[in-house]
């Protein structure tokens, strides 16, 4: 079975939908969203919910200056930041996607990075990537070599802030 149908994108939807190929657990650092079958890369994880609110907050996902996607209570809200993470944000459809082939067990996981310009709660990361940038404090704080490094993967929102030539922080 694949991941969430596309013809479920067509409405606007009041609650997230996850794939059946994915479960919420607990983890060593508390609840973490894994992979219960093999996962395509490309295949849908979750599809967000289209709730919004216009300031940022733990569980948001920015979208744009004034809109983030709100935390619901639902799957998406236990993604884990991984600075080198399993999924990304396709803001087109308001969803996460797989970035590589996954296999059951494996962490769905995203980099903040990629969407916050600013974090609503910085924290120290702990995801033992070779590339880990350390303390996730939002797009706007990483140095200009770092940004580059992400900008495949960050949200029309940062790609639009970043042209505008606003500084990073080196």
């Amino acid at each position: 079975m694949a991941g969430v149908e596309i013809e479920e994108w067509a409405a606007a939807r009041p609650r997230s939908q996850a794939s059946p190929k994915i479960e919420l657990r607990t983890a060593a650092l508390g609840r973490g969203v894994f992979a219960t079958e093999a996962v395509a890369a490309g295949e849908v994880l979750i599809a967000l919910a289209h709730v919004f609110v216009a300031a940022a907050e733990q569980y948001t996902i920015q979208i744009d200056e004034d809109r983030h996607q709100a935390g619901t209570g639902e799957i998406d809200d236990f993604l884990n930041h991984c600075c080198e993470p399993s999924a990304a944000l396709d803001v087109e459809r308001l969803c996460f996607v797989a970035v590589r082939p996954l296999a059951p067990g494996d962490e769905i996981t995203f980099n903040y990075l990629t969407s916050e310009w600013d974090m609503a709660e910085a924290f120290t990361c702990r995801c033992g990537a070779d590339r880990c940038f350390g303390n996730i404090r939002g797009f706007r704080h990483l140095s200009r070599a770092q940004q580059d490094s992400l900008a495949p993967s960050i949200t029309p929102f940062l790609r639009r802030k970043r042209a505008s030539g606003l500084p990073s922080a080196a």
